[in-house]
């Protein structure tokens, strides 16, 4: 793992993720879903989604998510479309990350869950951008970390019965191209 991708992402698993997209990108611009290699993330994989940019991201749709993903969520993602997933203030603030992703941005997020008004969950979430083509992206690569705090039951939450409210921490874009 890079120093560089220790010091942007603060989280040793994910650094280890923007470490080896590092390595299949290769010489390209950015990495193709076929660079990917699943036994670099071997311990990462029930943490992983795939988003496609439908029409250069005027829609994001998921394509996969793996199994931790869909049990902190307590429903599939893949083959929903974000805007039929999420609302409001939060679905404001997932389009305009995965935007910022297709025009060529990593983006690091870390986030406070609360519902009811109590701290549930620290989320971490580290976005990538994929390109079929190695050069115009159309994929976003997704890996979400959750980290329950105390007291909290482990129940899978409920989105879209119970909704948490989301405190954004701090989010910040990762270079991915040397200018």
């Amino acid at each position: 793992m890079s120093a560089t991708s220790q010091q942007q992402v603060d989280d040793a698993r994910l650094a280890h993720v923007l470490s080896c997209w590092r390595r299949w990108r290769g010489p390209n611009l950015w990495p193709a879903r076929e660079d990917i290699d699943p036994d670099d993330l071997r311990q990462l994989l029930p943490n992983l989604f795939m988003v496609e940019a439908v029409d250069g991201g005027t829609r994001f749709r998921y394509i996969l998510s793996g199994v931790t993903v869909r049990q902190q969520l307590g429903f599939e993602l893949s083959g929903r479309y974000l805007d039929d997933t999420f609302s409001g203030a939060q679905l404001e603030q997932i389009v305009a990350s995965y935007r910022n992703v297709v025009s060529g941005c990593g983006i690091y997020t870390m986030q406070s869950w609360s519902r009811r008004g109590r701290p549930i969950m620290q989320y971490r979430r580290l976005l990538l951008p994929i390109a079929a083509d190695h050069i115009h992206i159309d994929m976003v690569l997704g890996f979400a970390l959750y980290d329950p705090l105390q007291g909290h039951d482990s129940q899978p939450i409920d989105h879209l019965r119970d909704p948490v409210t989301v405190t954004v921490i701090e989010e910040k874009a990762i270079p991915l191209v040397e200018s």
